[in-house]
């Protein structure tokens, strides 16, 4: 009986650690991978596990701005298991990813922040729970809107994570936040201060969202329908039209 009291104050429970095939991702892809459970000091009944994909979003109020941990996506493993004193169980997965998965890799940069939480339902316990960070890199478009901002003369400044959705017209954003590429002239370019590019995917296409700051008409937004395909010189055209 005491060692049931110890393990419903998380001492002598079951442990979980979930081991990812591979960390390294993109979004729109998978993940696959295994939680491992090791049993405590006594038998335990957990009635499912629940898997989290978790990042940081900053939250815009009326007294100014905060960060706070957001949930983009939510997996339910509903297998119930007995785990015996000292019995050691697998249970493998297969997750598809969000498209509009946030990127925190580009290369030689780390932009953001995204990991697999992992929390196990055990009746009157403290539920254990496992934390991996994972890499989501950019897809093959984003990165050539990228270069395409380069080669037109601007820098990136900062990704930032929103929360919120976008819309435009016949088409809204899903997973209730938003990554924003917030770029600045290298120079002084027909008065823009800064440009600001996010993405929304459509189906086998990507919606870009450009959203440009100018010194003396204020904010001004158009959309670019962009298939997987095209290159950088191709969204150059695009943008140059938008930029001027």
């Amino acid at each position: 009986m005491l060692k049931q009291l110890l393990a419903s104050a998380g001492i002598g429970a079951c442990k979980i650690d979930t081991q990812l095939a591979n960390n390294q991702c993109v979004p729109g892809g998978s993940l696959s991978g295994q939680i491992l459970i090791q049993g405590g000091a006594v038998a335990q009944q957990i009635n499912g596990f629940s898997l989290a994909l978790m990042t940081r979003v900053k939250v815009k109020t009326d007294n100014g701005e905060h960060y706070q941990n957001f949930s983009l996506q939510r997996f339910r493993l509903s297998e119930a298991m007995l785990v015996e004193a000292g019995a050691r169980h697998q249970l493998p997965f297969e997750l598809r990813l969000s498209a509009e998965l946030p990127v925190t890799h580009l290369p030689n940069h780390t932009v953001g922040k995204v990991w697999l939480c992992t929390e196990a339902d055990i009746t009157m316990a403290l539920d254990p729970s496992d934390n991996d960070l994972l890499r989501i890199d950019a897809s093959p478009l984003v990165l050539n809107c990228i270069s395409a901002m380069l080669e037109l003369g601007y820098q990136l400044q900062k990704v930032d994570v929103e929360k919120g959705y976008l819309q435009v017209p016949g088409k809204r954003s899903q997973s209730g936040c938003y990554q924003e590429f917030e770029f600045r002239p290298r120079q002084w370019l027909s008065g823009i201060k800064e440009v600001e590019l996010s993405f929304i995917p459509d189906g086998a296409d990507t919606l870009l969202l450009v959203e440009v700051d100018r010194s003396f008409r204020g904010d001004s937004y158009r959309t670019v329908r962009l298939s997987p395909q095209a290159t950088s010189a191709q969204v150059q055209q695009a943008l140059r039209g938008i930029l001027g």
